[in-house]
């Protein structure tokens, strides 16, 4: 009794983790367009979601339709059978999609619950028939295959049909309205947003509330049979309200749309998707629930669920206020999580950055297998230009020419990735494919059918172009195989850990509860560590707001300097690894030489595409600032060469360094130091009065190396030292040499920046 007692609070309590968890991954699903396109500010965009999201937990129906009907039958199991099979897989779920939001990748919670459901299913369904299945019959007792295999097939059309359709419809609409779409007529801009604001609120109707408890109607029978009156009535209110709005208020209809559109689709997603949180909790709650109603005299192993069905669920179950109250609990969660998931943001983050419309800095590096798939759609392209006839292709290349900046005023909170016509093409295909979806009894992932919507969107927006495509391509085919990902450890992780908690009871559940615990706790001090190196030199409002030279010698050069102190501090930790003979600090220093390379890759391609917009009057000027990144890529490069070799030699167990040798180093260190500090006080304060005194501390290091060297020779003349480590030695001295050089190089091409 004991035991199933405690697992129906376990299941309440990782329902809520679980909750949390979800929402940071699913929620880029409806905030995908909002943030990608700026309507509003970050906090208002979350406040409207919120209140999409309250909404539709109170119209959540069907909430046990995937633990209770959906890939399993909970009848054919005892009770404790059916809590255990239910503890793996919140366990196994909310480590599986924890790590996803970690990486920043979205992926399905629906494939996730549907394939854990399986494999812990099955690993029950061996459990019962003495760890054999002598058939097909037996399985599908427990499993529903067929549904398992419907829903597969259909989350896999689901990808190509929202790919191949969001980027149709996106082509029509940009040839239609162009990207200059705030010039078109504003009875254009009003008959397209009425539209897409009536198409959405069929999607609010239809696909979020279906038949509600809190709505004594059958809505969704009503818009089966009504389609017609109901797009009029809804087309004319919204016109007119439009109109009002537009003429007299002059508000942008655009930004309206993907407003309401955010709205609905977080309505959708709790009144449907909420099932994929807490329906498996809730659902072992239920079952425990009726335990304690039936005869008090049966053992919970041996306590058969076979009375459950949708009458005694709707009967017995959860209901009333009760239930309510819950639905209401779990629309604050996620609310909240809104507010404050970090992890959440790196998700909607990703996948904004592959649909943005500038190319710029890249979250993922190109694969062969993108490098292909480009090569293979620019060979195909170039043919079809070819049978195309001229005028044809001049039209299309007229409607596809870009406006050459975004004006920063749009942009209310940030950086704006792809415009208000993007964001509504994006919302509206989604809305009709999940409304399609449901109408139909066809399975479709939320998660899937946005994404691949808005990857659609993209590439028919020309947001691949060449210089990014590649980029982009491998990015979504890594989320793609993470999605296949998804269910292979969904259902292997649910399978074992269901064995593993049955077979070991007590023990197992407090050790998997206790790993689930510090793996959460794990992911998150590396989230946020991960996520405060991005920030450190992560500037995206650059490729917006930087329209002068004025900003490139205020944020360009401070950016520079923390890139020559990071420097600094990698060369005197590179030195203290070899003194100490070290090799958990050199390889420490390894990983920080090449996060300093990749800042600076991505500080390059930041800075080259605000050169292009500076006055040209100060275009001259600008040739001194790409010196100084050419000499800035030669620091990190140098790094490298003296990092890499000195971890590998003490990661091989070979003899470290002499004992002249570390005191010739701690000498050359002290100096070192005492330049770079001195270097950094003169760009800072910018005395470039005081370069001649730079210029002498330089030679002074320089002919302190010479020493170094010279003496060092002499010393393996004399057949002192290893071979090994007097290479090291050598080699450090000769790139600490460069260090300094293209150190005082950058300066000097930042002196003559600013002095012209």
């Amino acid at each position: 009794m004991t035991f199933v007692w405690v697992i129906a609070i376990l299941l309440a309590i990782l329902g809520i983790i679980d909750l949390i968890v979800g929402v940071s991954n699913d929620a880029v699903n409806f905030l995908n367009s909002a943030i990608g396109s700026r309507v509003a500010k970050s906090r208002t965009i979350y406040w409207i979601a919120g209140f999409g999201l309250i909404i539709g937990t109170l119209y959540s129906v069907g909430m046990m339709e995937v633990a209770r009907e959906g890939v399993i039958y909970p009848q054919n199991f005892y009770l404790t059978e059916l809590l255990v099979l239910f503890l793996g897989v919140m366990i196994v779920d909310i480590i599986l999609i924890d790590t996803f939001n970690t990486l920043g990748f979205p992926t399905s919670t629906t494939m996730a619950v549907v394939f854990e459901l399986t494999g812990a299913a099955l690993a029950m369904a061996l459990i019962k028939s003495n760890h054999s299945i002598t058939g097909d019959a037996l399985l599908t007792d427990y499993i529903n295959t067929g549904r398992v295999f419907i829903l597969f097939s259909g989350i896999l059309v689901s990808i190509i049909i929202s790919f191949v359709l969001g980027a149709i419809i996106q082509f029509i609409t940009r040839l239609l309205l162009g990207f200059n779409f705030q010039s078109r007529s504003g009875w254009i801009r009003l008959l397209y947003g009425t539209i897409s604001i009536t198409i959405i609120l069929y999607l609010i109707l239809h696909k979020g509330i279906k038949v509600s408890e809190v709505i004594n109607i059958n809505a969704n029978e009503w818009l089966n049979h009504h389609p017609v009156i109901f797009f009029v009535l809804f087309f004319s209110i919204t016109f007119f309200v439009l109109f009002v709005l537009r003429f007299l208020f002059q508000v942008n209809t655009s930004r309206v749309v993907v407003v309401i559109g955010t709205f609905a689709l977080a309505l959708s997603f709790a009144a449907n998707d909420l099932v994929n949180f807490i329906g498996i909790p809730l659902a072992g709650i239920e079952s425990f629930k009726a335990y304690l109603t039936k005869d008090p005299g049966v053992m919970p192993e041996q306590f058969s669920l076979s009375f459950l069905s949708k009458e005694w669920l709707r009967n017995h179950g959860i209901g009333g206020n009760a239930n309510a109250l819950f639905f209401l609990l779990s629309g604050v969660v996620m609310v909240i999580t809104l507010f404050y998931s970090k992890k959440l943001r790196s998700v909607t983050e990703t996948e904004v950055y592959l649909g943005r419309q500038r190319a710029g800095h890249e979250h993922f590096e190109p694969s062969q297998l993108s490098r292909v798939v480009v090569r293979s759609f620019l060979g195909l392209y170039n043919k079809v230009v070819q049978l195309i006839p001229k005028p044809i292709h001049q039209y299309v290349a007229n409607r596809y020419q870009k406006m050459d900046d975004i004006k920063t005023s749009e942009a209310l909170d940030g950086v704006i990735y792809f415009d208000t016509i993007r964001a509504t093409v994006n919302l509206i295909v989604a809305s009709l494919l999940i409304s399609l979806g449901t109408a139909w009894a066809f399975p479709l992932s939320t998660t899937f059918v946005v994404f691949m919507v808005a990857m659609g969107t993209s590439m028919a927006d020309q947001a691949w172009s060449r210089e990014s495509a590649v980029y982009r391509i491998s990015g979504v085919l890594t989320i793609l195989g993470g999605w296949f990902i998804t269910a292979c450890l969904g259902f292997l992780g649910a399978f074992f850990l269901t064995l593993l908690l049955w077979w070991g009871g007590w023990i197992a559940i407090l050790i998997s509860l206790l790993l689930m615990t510090l793996f959460l706790i794990k992911t998150t001090q590396f989230h946020k560590k991960r996520i405060e190196e991005r920030e450190l030199f992560k500037r995206e409002i650059y490729e917006e707001v930087a329209q002068n030279i004025d900003w490139l010698q205020n944020s360009g050069s401070d950016t520079i300097r923390k890139m020559i102190l990071e420097s600094s501090k990698i060369y005197m930790l590179l030195i203290k690894g070899l003194l100490e003979e070290n090799k958990n600090e050199l390889f420490e220093v390894s990983e920080k030489t090449k996060q300093l390379k990749r800042h600076i890759k991505h500080s390059k391609t930041e800075f080259f595409s605000t050169l292009t917009r500076i006055p040209e009057e100060t275009q001259d000027s600008g040739q001194y600032f790409v010196q100084a990144l050419d000499y800035l890529t030669e620091l990190g490069n140098t790094l490298s060469l003296m990092v890499e070799p000195a971890y590998a030699h003490f990661k091989n167990q070979h003899r470290g360094l002499t004992d002249y040798q570390k005191e010739d180093l701690t000498t050359l260190a002290e100096e070192t130091t005492a330049f770079f500090n001195f270097m950094v006080y003169l760009e800072k304060d910018k005395k470039y009065f005081m370069f001649p005194e730079l210029i002498q501390r330089q030679e002074a290091i320089f002919n302190l190396i010479e020493l170094l060297r010279f003496r060092h020779l002499k010393k393996i003349r004399s057949g002192s030292g290893k071979t090994r480590i007097n290479i090291l030695y050598l080699e450090l001295l000769s790139e600490s040499r460069n260090l300094i050089l293209y150190s005082v190089n950058l300066v000097k091409s930042l002196k003559n920046f600013f002095d012209n």
